[in-house]
């Protein structure tokens, strides 16, 4: 008797230590979890933010979001803001994102193409991707016009705000437009953004049939843009740049002329993601 109960004392004592390591694991990811959400909530944000806010925005306790804002603080991936007042992002994420970008042939020839466009036109490039079901604004360079417009990289907006959500979306079938769209649609902030699915859908295959769109006073008063697809080598619409420029620039032979330089950017950029 005593000899089987040593051999099962054995395995009791051996699983401590695994079940100890689960443990451990567990709370890690968690912790990793809640880094991230930390990282996508100031990622929304236009200014600094307080722990306060971290906690009641993503239901963290406060201690764990203290010791979380310690440790990427600590390890440069959250800093104070400018002027003292809360915390935002830090200068290491910055660096990730170089390095990312620099391996990346979309973001890295990207970058030097809507710098190239940006100086050959002197307004306001962007390069977008659809995310999810909204477009987002992966790179930017602003305009050198004393009156420009400003634009923000990382700034998400419904695809029918733009000119360039329409090249995004332009790959999906009717099916899966009418499916994305009656999720998304919203009105723009100045009533003029096309909300119709419909008509949207037309707009779409209308865009990628001639391969540009521009749109006017749809998203912003007095301003416009003009966008064309960049395509991969499988023939497929992965981003789009676009000039945004004040509507008085935006005239019909200026904006001839800003449509053939933006389909000139966009068809080199697809030339070196292998399109044909």
């Amino acid at each position: 008797m005593r000899q089987d109960a040593k051999t099962r004392a054995k395995p009791r004592a051996a699983a401590a230590p695994q079940a100890a390591a689960i443990t451990e694991d567990a709370g890690g990811s968690r912790s990793v979890r809640r880094a991230l959400e930390i990282f996508e909530f100031l990622l929304q944000l236009d200014a600094p933010t307080t722990i306060g806010e971290i906690v009641s925005a993503l239901q963290i306790p406060k201690s764990t979001a203290y010791e979380l804002v310690r440790t990427l603080s600590d390890s440069g991936y959250l800093e104070p803001g400018r002027r003292g007042g809360g915390i935002t992002l830090g200068r290491k994420l910055f660096e990730l994102g170089m390095a990312y970008r620099a391996q990346v042939d979309l973001l890295r020839d990207g970058s030097q193409i809507v710098e190239e466009l940006r100086n050959d036109c002197a307004e306001t490039v962007q390069l977008s991707v659809l995310e999810n079901d909204m477009m987002l604004v992966l790179l930017k360079e602003e305009g050198s016009h004393p009156v420009r417009i400003i634009s923000r990289v990382g700034s998400r907006v419904p695809v029918n705000w733009a000119a360039s959500g329409r090249l995004l979306v332009s790959d999906l079938d009717d099916n899966e437009l009418t499916s994305l769209l009656s999720k998304s649609v919203r009105q723009s902030p100045t009533g003029r953004a096309t909300v119709e699915i419909d008509k949207f859908i037309q707009q779409v295959r209308k865009a990628r049939k001639q391969g540009f769109f521009s749109e006017l006073n749809e998203t912003n008063e007095h301003a416009g843009c003009v966008a064309a697809p960049v395509i991969d080598g499988t023939g497929r619409c992965v981003a789009a740049i676009s000039i945004v420029a004040p509507e008085h620039r935006l005239g019909k032979t200026n904006r001839e002329a800003l449509t053939k330089k933006v389909c000139a950017a966009a068809a080199e950029l697809s030339k070196r993601l292998g399109a044909r």
